[in-house]
């Protein structure tokens, strides 16, 4: 239970919490729904899953278990595939800890932070000396170097051009010493407006990840409430920026059900945060491929600026069951998968190039037709319609001065299609799931 159960929320306002979280996620309902298509074309990133999400935790400043990576798994039920810790840059390799990841099967994650600046970052024995022991090791590695650029709370942050310089460069050593690494770059989930700015290329990186809390309140401050955040919508722009082309790996995830900025227990909040994203992961964001739960209480364990809010796992039975109950679902992997970089899959992206419905038919528009299916769209004007054309398939859609059923129309410039008949056209299975607005496009 709890180290601070002697903090107790009024029923009334936990039942408001819950409600207005169920508000929040059925609000989809009056939404453009979401589509998902299947596309062959996408490559595999370097230990990608085809299928599923690895699950991960960082566990090193939980002292209710000592730390310690067994029971984490065994208290949760569930093997996790891997787990992370900080190292800062400068620091020696953590050849224990390596070894504690083989008694539990894991694999190791390591945040590198250059807290010193990125000036110390060179070419020189430190880092090669540091790549050839991840080589060492003979396992996957995620490497997430210098994380949260995008914010001004780090040292490495403020200088993008110097920034990709030393990402490059790390980048470059490893390829070198140890084609065993994953270089993962990692953002906090705002500010949103310089995450661009700090992208080193795609050839520079192999999963993009975010780091996402949810909290009642931001930087301790009651006048800034935070607890109609969704975690979804936290993720949605780092998904739909990078998804098409880039495993997404959610480094960090926690919420909170204690905070000292009231002195207030959450733990209807916690459990339905918590769930909403690891229930939302398995069907509504499938290019999600890792997620690694931040299982700390950072007011007993937390730094010294950090001792706000506690999003251990370990200590409420009812989170902790929650939890364990979301990840012992099959999506959720305990093992890594071989090296299939480079190797075609399936996969399936979500539309983001115009959706519409009217009265129970949803259009997609010509731009997601070419992109997606990979059609050619041509207008015609006498008479007005859309031929559409691939491979050796051709069909005409009549264009229409407003939506219908059976036909295509215009709108501020752009034209729309039925989904319903393209699908149909060009050899596509079409699934709707009504309860989450979710339409699947398969072959």
């Amino acid at each position: 239970m709890s180290k601070v159960t002697k903090y107790f929320m009024k029923p009334l306002l936990l039942s408001i919490l819950f409600a207005l979280f169920f508000m929040q996620t059925t609000a989809w309902a009056n939404q453009e729904p979401r589509i998902l298509i299947e596309n062959d074309g996408y490559k595999l990133a370097k230990y990608e899953p085809r299928q599923g999400l690895y699950i991960g935790a960082y566990v090193l400043q939980d002292s209710l278990i000592n730390y310690d990576m067994a029971k984490f798994n065994e208290l949760t039920g569930k093997k996790h595939a891997s787990f992370f810790r900080y190292v800062g840059y400068g620091q020696p390799f953590p050849e224990d800890w390596f070894r504690d990841l083989q008694e539990v099967g894991a694999v190791p994650h390591i945040a590198w932070e250059p807290n010193d600046g990125l000036d110390v970052v060179q070419d020189d024995t430190y880092l090669r000396t540091f790549a050839r022991k991840l080589n060492e090791s003979g396992v996957p590695v995620f490497l997430r170097f210098a994380s949260e650029m995008n914010g001004d709370w780090t040292a490495y942050s403020g200088d993008p051009e110097k920034y990709i310089e030393k990402w490059r460069l790390v980048h470059d050593v490893m390829a070198e010493e140890a084609p065993n690494v994953m270089m993962v770059w990692t953002v906090f989930t705002f500010p949103q407006s310089t995450i661009l700015t700090y992208y080193p290329g795609d050839e520079y990186v192999d999963w993009v990840g975010v780091n996402i809390y949810n909290v009642v309140y931001h930087n301790d401050s009651i006048r800034h409430r935070a607890d109609h955040e969704d975690p979804l919508e936290l993720l949605d722009y780092v998904y739909n920026t990078f998804s098409e082309r880039k495993p997404i790996q959610i480094s960090e995830y926690g919420a909170t059900h204690f905070t000292i900025t009231d002195n207030m227990e959450y733990v209807d909040f916690a459990i339905a945060k918590i769930t909403r994203m690891y229930e939302g992961l398995k069907t509504r964001y499938p290019r999600v491929k890792s997620i690694f739960y931040f299982d700390v209480n950072n007011i007993v364990d937390g730094v010294a600026n950090r001792q706000i809010n506690n999003y251990a796992l370990t200590d409420n039975e009812e989170i902790l069951t929650t939890y364990a109950g979301l990840i012992s679902n099959t999506h959720y992997l305990s093992d890594i998968r071989e090296n299939e970089e480079g190797h075609y899959d399936q996969e399936l992206f979500l539309v983001q190039e115009g959706i519409c419905s009217n009265q129970g038919t949803t259009y997609i528009s010509s731009h997601a037709v070419r992109k997606h299916f990979g059609a050619q769209v041509t207008f015609q004007s006498s008479p007005k319609q859309l031929v559409i054309t691939k491979g050796a398939k051709t069909f005409v859609l009549p264009v229409g001065e407003k939506p219908e059923a059976n036909a295509a129309f215009i709108s501020n410039g752009t034209s729309y299609v039925p989904l319903r008949i393209v699908t149909s056209e060009l050899g596509y299975k079409i699934s709707w799931n009504g309860a989450e607005n979710l339409i699947l496009v398969t072959r």
